[in-house]
C-alpha cells in the first residue's frame, strides 16, 4: 500500500490552495479531480494538468494526522513501515522527515503498554 492510499481521505486542498500554488488566479481553474496518486487540474489557459499531492503542506499535515490518531502498536509500526517505504521513493525535505520521526515516536511511547515494577 502506497502513502497516498492512506492519505488520500484526509488531503483537503482547495482550489485557492492550487491557483496559489501554480501562480494563476482562481478563475483559469474550471475543476480539480482528485485522483489516486495526483490531483488533475482542469485549467482555461492551457487544458489540463497534474500536480503531486507531495507538493503541498496539506500532504504532510495529513500524515501527521494520521500518525497522531494512530490507535494501536501494530497499526503504527504499519504505518511507520509505509512511511519509510514512501520516502525511500520520494525525495523530502530533511525537517519534514524529522517531524514526522518526532511526531512518529512520540506516538509510539504513548501507545507502549506501561512497565510494571513488580
Amino acid at each position: 500500500m502506497h502513502l497516498t492510499q492512506v492519505l488520500q481521505p484526509q488531503l483537503c486542498i482547495s482550489l485557492l490552495q492550487v491557483a496559489r500554488f501554480l501562480g494563476i488566479p482562481k478563475s483559469r481553474i474550471c475543476r480539480i479531480e482528485h485522483w489516486m496518486h495526483v490531483l488533475f487540474v482542469h485549467r482555461t489557459d492551457q487544458g489540463g494538468q497534474f500536480i503531486s499531492y507531495r507538493k503541498f503542506a496539506a500532504w504532510s499535515e495529513a500524515c501527521a494526522r494520521t500518525i497522531l490518531s494512530c490507535t494501536d502498536l501494530r497499526l503504527l509500526e504499519w504505518l511507520g513501515h509505509v512511511i519509510k517505504s514512501e520516502v525511500q521513493r520520494f525525495a523530502y525535505p530533511e525537517d519534514v522527515l524529522v517531524y514526522w520521526r518526532h511526531l512518529w515516536q512520540r506516538r509510539y511511547r504513548e501507545l507502549q503498554p506501561q512497565q510494571s515494577t513488580a
